[in-house]
């Protein structure tokens, strides 16, 4: 889950759920765990180190207030309030995440060939896959059924010059992982890979 702001956004992506699970209604930090995973289906499972760093971050901007229940069983519980600040900020902050996502959407839109692949290979499978890669960037094209194992569909690429390199390396919980992307600029003709023929030159004439 996200925790970055798109331009012209005071919060990220934690603190805007958290800000809507409040304007419901009061919780507890717990309760807001449960509830974030309730509402994402188990496929976001919020961090105590996550979640309670956010709230002092929203109450040391008046976006929320905290009081403390003492319970004689049980630990106590830290309950976060909405303020009437933390509302504005929350109605600006959805019209913000709005114009993001009608971005994406229309990007979807148009790149409607994107498809994403995700598969458990062996080390020496990756690094084959790996090598076709080099391979069909540094030929004549490159084709995406010899790097990517078991798929089918013969997609052949010709990328332009130069081609951009980013590499990613993080640490998510317990796992490690990099994250590769390349980039080029589109042809002239607007067909991806596909370089434009030279124009024959005409004689001049005679004078």
């Amino acid at each position: 889950m996200a925790g970055t702001a798109p331009r012209g956004m005071k919060i990220g992506a934690v603190s805007l759920w958290l800000l809507l699970l409040l304007s419901e209604k009061p919780m507890y930090g717990y309760e807001v765990i449960r509830e974030l995973e309730k509402r994402f289906s188990g496929y976001w499972r919020p961090k105590t180190g996550t979640i309670y760093p956010a709230f002092e971050k929203l109450e040391e901007g008046g976006l929320v207030t905290s009081r403390i229940e003492f319970r004689d069983e049980g630990i106590d519980r830290k309950h976060y309030a909405l303020t009437e600040k933390g509302r504005t900020e929350l109605s600006q902050s959805m019209g913000h995440w709005t114009k993001m996502m009608e971005v994406l959407e229309n990007y979807r839109e148009v790149h409607e060939s994107i498809f994403r692949y995700k598969e458990t290979l062996s080390k020496k499978e990756l690094a084959k896959s790996l090598v076709a890669l080099g391979n069909g960037i540094g030929g004549p094209s490159l084709d995406i059924s010899k790097v990517l194992p078991g798929h089918q569909k013969r997609i052949h690429i010709q990328p332009t010059e130069p081609v951009t390199f980013k590499l990613l390396y993080a640490k998510e919980e317990d796992e490690l992982e990099i994250h590769m992307e390349l980039k080029w600029a589109p042809t002239p003709l607007g067909r991806p890979g596909v370089r434009p023929r030279p124009r024959p030159k005409r004689p001049k004439p005679n004078r």
